[in-house]
């Protein structure tokens, strides 16, 4: 018997040291890549899961043209049409070789714009949208700071270099986490063919899609390829796979191959690491209050919905109640009370109201002396 139980106390003591030793199971490590500048984000609430120099700001190519699109798509029906300016026609670079006095549709130029990646087209949407192309310029950087892309500013709607012209890898994946929700731009970004009129031709011409992740990927929905000299390779991506969106960014990449290895490597990281968790549940109760002239009985507060957000091993999500001072009555169910504040590190993912569970009514005055008598007695 002393026998047996050493042997246990031997394998009980080395199994705490090996946990001593090497600590509770961790996350897996985010792959490593060559692109000095990245990001991979959740696309339905922005945790970010992994990131590489995220912050700095860097010449950012035609990624430009996801505001671009953006803007477009805001303000003008697919089926409007917009007439090609001398300056259009002359953008030079990536094009869909338009000529002045060409009338194009709304809904052609954005095919152009995102599967071709035209400068000339973009100029035309600029001019179409804002009246000129400097007006338009100042509207993509007003909605970039809506979408809270602090450290993002716009010269022009191409992204060809200009030194005062440059993003973040956490703006792009901002902004492009912004133009997903708009269904319009979800299709066109995850379009790998589309056939368009061409003038002087019986048949429409078939542009195709420059971003190869829609081919090389089989769970990828977009976005947008970028390249000048200055900037390097970049590539905003995106991929959606059993209920999980993530959106990647990848800027100054070394070559075009790099840029969709990095973003590969980036999407399946996140497939494999992370589950989607619900970490609050609609209708359970989080906290109980106090209730003023009811000093014994107390109201339970219920969430008013889900919320789920990617989990990974190794990380917690936090939960932060933040319930209204002095609460006067009546009570009605479902009033909103109090808040669940998510965080995880820290990141905000979200916040959800607490509501009352039920209707607590005034006291009637016969109520309100019993209890006025209940306060000189005890």
């Amino acid at each position: 018997m002393e026998s047996m139980r050493q042997k246990f106390l031997a394998v009980f003591f080395l199994i705490l040291f090996i946990i001593t030793l090497h600590g509770a199971p961790a996350q897996a490590s985010a792959p490593a890549f060559s692109s000095p500048s990245a990001i991979l984000m959740d696309a339905k609430n922005g945790l970010i899961l992994a990131e590489k120099s995220a912050y700095e700001k860097r010449p950012i190519a035609s990624t430009t043209k996801i505001m671009t699109a953006i803007l477009a798509m805001q303000r003008k029906s697919l089926d409007d049409t917009a007439t090609v300016s001398p300056e259009a026609a002359d953008a030079g670079g990536s094009e869909l070789a338009l000529s002045p006095g060409e009338q194009r549709t709304i809904e052609e130029l954005l095919y152009g714009l995102m599967l071709r990646s035209a400068n000339d087209a973009s100029i035309v949407l600029a001019e179409e949208v804002g009246e000129s192309t400097s007006n338009f310029v100042n509207l993509m950087n007003e909605e970039a700071e809506k979408i809270g892309a602090k450290k993002t500013h716009f010269v022009n709607p191409h992204g060809l270099y200009d030194p005062n012209h440059y993003s973040t890898a956490y703006d792009l994946a901002l902004i492009a986490r912004y133009g997903l929700k708009n269904p319009l731009f979800a299709q066109i970004v995850s379009t790998k063919e589309r056939a368009i009129s061409w003038p002087g031709s019986p048949t429409p011409v078939v542009i195709e899609n420059r971003n190869k992740l829609l081919r090389q990927y089989p769970y990828a929905i977009g976005i947008k390829t970028g390249y000048v000299k200055e900037s390097g390779y970049c590539l905003v991506g995106a991929a959606a796979k059993n209920g999980v969106q993530l959106i990647t960014v990848i800027l100054g990449a070394p070559s075009s191959k790099v840029t969709y290895e990095d973003t590969i490597k980036l999407l399946e990281y996140g497939f494999n690491n992370f589950k989607r968790q619900k970490v609050v549940e609609k209708g359970r109760v989080y906290q109980k209050v106090e209730l003023p002239m009811f000093a014994k009985e107390k109201l339970a507060l219920k969430a008013a919905r889900d919320l789920t957000i990617l989990q990974g091993d190794g990380l917690e999500a936090k939960k932060k109640m933040r319930v209204r001072k002095n609460l006067t009555l009546p009570i009605f169910k479902n009033q909103k009370l109090g808040q669940i504040t998510v965080t995880q590190g820290n990141q905000e993912l979200g916040k959800i109201d607490l509501i009352a569970s039920k209707k607590v009514p005034k006291p009637s005055l016969a109520q309100r002396f019993l209890i006025f008598l209940k306060t000189l007695l005890y």
